[in-house]
């Protein structure tokens, strides 16, 4: 198994910590051995089975033990039983929306329901306000929210370091690039994106691991949402309007508006090119004025 997907798989194992009531510090402990095994250049799997998995920083018993399950068996077995217990899909739209993860969790449970599809079925029947604890009102939040859904945004951003590896590892699995906030190298992101060069997005795009549920999808966008609650944009673009896709999906609302229309372009340069201005590197692209960008810094 790769550093990589071992990496995710412990990510996942975090959040649904995370989800379920678990400590800070547990949560935080597993969060970081997958960030210090994504970046590592050693064989991490050849260093669990030769028993030196705690040589790495900040690896102990309880992680080692963990990890050689997830090498032995592709799989740690009670990411199954969390994700039962703790409704990841429901969760992450109570997180998104800014509700309480607690009550949705168990609203969740009362009805017996896991999905958002589920969800807005017993929205639309009447029903949440049945569940002990969800009153008029709270069911009004719950149904105002999921009507804005595909839209809503996060109420606090994601740091850089995660919000990289969350569009890097989306991009790799579907062949793309990495855009959003954190191609721009925001320290705080709350706009992740994914540009994949083809006609069509498939239907799979609901099985990656980093996404909980698709709140919508056509034939070339589709939004989905992480178990922190965190909207995932993934667009498919033609060859020859790649750059324009991309170039969209990067760049600051104030700073893609300032520009539009935006002409057909396979790459990036292409597209400054047809607009006359000089290159802007992503990392320069958030004034709401176009001009002559100023040269980055050396270090």
């Amino acid at each position: 198994m790769e550093n990589a997907a071992i990496a995710e798989r412990l990510e996942a194992y975090a959040a649904l910590l995370d989800l379920s009531g678990s400590g800070y510090y547990t949560v935080r402990a597993y969060r970081k051995a997958a960030e210090l095994i994504r970046s590592t250049p050693a064989d991490v799997g050849a260093l669990v089975r030769a028993g030196r998995a705690q040589e790495l920083a900040g690896v102990g018993s309880g992680i080692e033990t963990r990890l050689r399950e997830l090498v032995d068996t592709g799989e740690i077995a009670e990411l199954r039983e969390l994700e039962r217990e703790a409704l990841p899909e429901l969760v992450g739209v109570a997180r998104l929306l800014g509700l309480s993860t607690k009550r949705m969790r168990e609203l969740g449970h009362a009805l017996g329901i896991a999905t958002l599809a589920e969800l807005r079925e017993a929205s639309a029947a009447g029903t949440l306000e049945g569940v002990q604890g969800i009153g008029p009102k709270t069911a009004a939040r719950i149904a105002a929210g999921l009507e804005g859904l595909s839209t809503a945004r996060p109420r606090r951003g994601m740091l850089l370091n995660r919000a990289r590896a969350l569009v890097e590892e989306t991009a790799a699995a579907l062949g793309g690039e990495p855009a959003g906030d954190p191609r721009r190298g925001c320290d705080l992101s709350s706009h992740f994106a994914v540009v994949v060069p083809s006609n069509g997005l498939s239907p799979g795009v609901g099985a990656l691991p980093q996404i909980v549920t698709v709140l919508e999808q056509d034939g070339r966008r589709a939004v989905g949402v992480t178990a922190e609650g965190y909207p995932l944009e993934i667009v498919a673009a033609r060859r020859e309007r790649f750059g324009t896709e991309l170039f969209r999906a990067t760049g600051s609302k104030e700073y893609v508006a300032a520009l539009e229309p935006l002409p057909d372009a396979a790459t990036e340069a292409e597209l400054y090119a047809a607009l006359g201005l000089p290159f802007r590197p992503p990392e320069l692209r958030e004034a709401s004025v176009p001009g002559v960008p100023a040269d980055l810094l050396e270090l």
